[in-house]
């Protein structure tokens, strides 16, 4: 069926055009009705034998019904409203001027306006509704038709039901918006967790296999280095492990799943240790439990700044704190010398992902440089706007 391909891809160039995406058959339908509409006026007419002018108003009719459909096929401009009006009107009144029993003419006008109201706005509509009631109202009053009041109530209907078929559009181009945004957001949540958890069992691993190396070349200290090496495969595996929870987590929308969170901070922070980062934690806990989203936050936070600390400024020595601050509010701060001429590589997301993680779970985040250290603060909601006195219990690294 080449030529209904053909048909299909000159519709859709005159819909794009336009600017809407319906899809081509309906215009493929709608043409064909139109020809179908105008070949059931004429047949009767003809068969009746009407003689001098009233002929001649036929074939004007049929000539000027069919050309427009065929300059429509050929045309290499898009379509024209006003000249499909034009044309629909004109066919309209050429038809009406030979009189017949049983009439279909009054549907070439509906199915007419609706084509104009489904790819135009309200008062373009408005303003094609009018022409049309005009003609059917002129012809109603010399006689031409019967129950003309009828006729214009039917042309009213077909400019609304073309108007609810462009809603209808309208609403699906919401609906694939809304689709396409919640795709990036699920995307950009999976290339989040990813990276969290690639990127700080990468840095453990990096450390220890540093760490490896340098006994290696310094006291050909075999037994450090296996000991390295081996804490160094134990985090690689525990990586794959994390990442296969965090990917199950993401396909079960986290249903029956524990995510990490402010307790995991301490072991957290012994993983940097025993790889070889010097860590200096104070870690208070709140008098209220944390929402499961503030907690994972919290601990997203130290993950992603002791990670940034291994890759931006090996062998510094990082202070991590985490205590209750004041109206209710649960501070992480941690602290990093900043080597002379470091410079933070382009492209990182690790920032961008802190930050919307602490500010989807209520809180706030600032990262910089002060007075030579990098500083990264965050606030986050706790269960109470009060902290129960003795109810801190401190640990220090």
């Amino acid at each position: 069926m080449r030529w209904l391909r053909w048909l299909e891809a000159r519709y859709r160039r005159d819909l794009d055009l336009l600017g809407y995406e319906y899809p081509p058959y309906y215009m493929v339908i709608t043409e064909a009705a139109m020809v179908a509409l105008v070949i059931e006026a004429a047949v009767p007419r003809f068969l009746a034998g009407p003689e001098g002018l009233q002929r001649v108003c036929l074939i004007l009719a049929v000539c000027l019904a069919l050309c427009h459909t065929v300059a429509s096929l050929i045309r290499k401009s898009g379509a024209s409203l006003t000249l499909h009006s034009a044309v629909t009107l004109g066919t309209v009144g050429l038809f009406w001027s030979v009189p017949t029993s049983f009439d279909v003419v009054p549907l070439i006008a509906l199915l007419g306006i609706t084509q104009v109201a489904a790819v135009s706005t309200f008062w373009v509509t408005a303003g094609h509704l009018v022409a049309y009631e005009a003609v059917v109202l002129a012809a109603w009053s010399l006689g031409a038709v019967r129950d003309g009041w009828l006729i214009a109530v039917m042309v009213c209907f077909g400019a609304a039901a073309g108007h609810l078929l462009q809603n209808q559009l309208l609403l699906l181009r919401a609906e694939r918006r809304a689709q396409a945004d919640r795709s990036a957001l699920e995307r950009a949540t999976i290339a989040g967790e990813v990276h969290d958890v690639v990127a700080h069992s990468l840095a453990v691993v990096l450390l220890n296999v540093t760490a490896a190396r340098r006994a290696l070349e310094s006291d050909d200290d075999r037994g450090e280095a296996i000991d390295a090496l081996r804490d160094a495969e134990t985090q690689g595996r525990a990586a794959m492990k994390d990442i296969r929870t965090t990917i199950e987590l993401l396909r079960t929308d986290g249903a029956g799943s524990a995510q990490p969170g402010l307790a995991d901070i301490p072991s957290l922070v012994a993983s940097f240790e025993r790889a070889g980062l010097a860590v200096e934690l104070e870690n208070h806990a709140p008098s209220s439990e944390l929402t499961a989203s503030a907690g994972l936050a919290a601990f997203r936070v130290v993950q992603e700044s002791l990670a940034n600390a291994v890759k931006h400024a090996p062998g510094a020595r990082v202070s991590v704190s985490v205590r209750p601050g004041a109206a209710g509010r649960l501070g992480v701060r941690v602290s990093c010398p900043v080597p002379d001429g470091a410079r933070r590589a382009p492209g990182g997301s690790g920032l961008a992902g802190m930050r919307a993680r602490v500010e989807s779970a209520g809180g706030t985040l600032t990262t910089g440089p002060v007075d030579g250290t990098w500083l990264v603060n965050a606030t986050l909601p706790t269960g109470t706007g009060t902290a129960a006195p003795g109810s801190t219990e401190g640990e220090q690294r």
